[in-house]
């Protein structure tokens, strides 16, 4: 089992970092990461834990240490981007930074194309950044920490920038936050070398499967809640999608 420590970036009262209609860095990150840590769970080849799972403050080089203690393969801190501008309206994108001291470029280049493609934003590709008063080492403190203390792979991941209202509009959408996590996950399965397990389905689950292969449903998921109770929306979507494609035959 690989150990992949998830950090989203800030929270508590570090919350300072806000888009121009509302969206929290703090806040969106951290619900990158919880999705980022089901999918990976669901894959069945990691262990992950989060330095939090709620709104609370950690200091920044001590996120990096976390992952040390805990003997991280993969350290990956998530975060949004801000440009500094007053009115930032043309600078957009996904940017993954790695180590000044890790061979990680190709790590960040996959994951930084696999998330920029996942939410339809410019890739700006893998980058480093080296300390000015500190020749050799890391700028980033949490990326520095990890580093030093031993941790294998190390990324910083901006997914989009926050204060550009085309990004900011992404990362407000819960789908395409979930389209990160999966992109995420993706890129991390390839570089470990590790498939999802598939597990085999009870009959319930093989009649919600053949449903969906019918298209008289259309959202997969169900497939895990076979077992629950039908709830009237259910049974709504699954009448209207059978009246639609009986319509489309007439």
């Amino acid at each position: 089992m690989y150990k992949i420590m998830i950090d989203p970036g800030h929270g508590g009262k570090d919350k300072s970092n806000k888009g121009p209609t509302g969206y929290i860095e703090a806040d969106g990150v951290l619900d990158i990461s919880l999705k980022l840590r089901d999918e990976l769970l669901a894959i069945g080849a990691f262990e992950v834990k989060l330095t939090r799972e709620s709104d609370e403050y950690i200091e920044v080089r001590e996120r990096g240490r976390m992952a040390v203690r805990w003997g991280s393969d993969l350290f990956l801190s998530q975060h949004t981007n801000a440009s500094g501008l007053v009115n930032n309206t043309s600078i957009r994108g996904t940017e993954v930074y790695s180590s000044v001291k890790l061979k990680d470029d190709e790590l960040a280049a996959q994951m930084s194309k696999a998330i920029a493609e996942a939410i339809g934003t410019k890739n700006r590709g893998a980058k480093k950044r080296e300390s000015t008063n500190y020749p050799g080492e890391d700028y980033y403190g949490v990326i520095d920490a990890a580093v030093d203390g031993g941790v294998p792979h190390v990324l910083l991941i901006e997914s989009a920038f926050h204060d550009n209202k085309e990004d900011e509009a992404l990362l407000k959408n819960p789908e395409k936050r979930a389209a990160i996590a999966k992109a995420q996950a993706t890129v991390i399965s390839e570089f470990f070398g590790v498939k999802k397990e598939e597990k085999e389905l009870n009959w319930k689950q093989k009649i919600v499967q053949e449903a969906f292969d019918l298209g008289l449903i259309t959202d997969k998921t169900w497939v895990d809640k076979a077992e629950e109770p039908s709830t009237i929306w259910f049974v709504c979507a699954l009448a209207i999608n059978v009246y639609k494609k009986l319509k489309t035959k007439e």
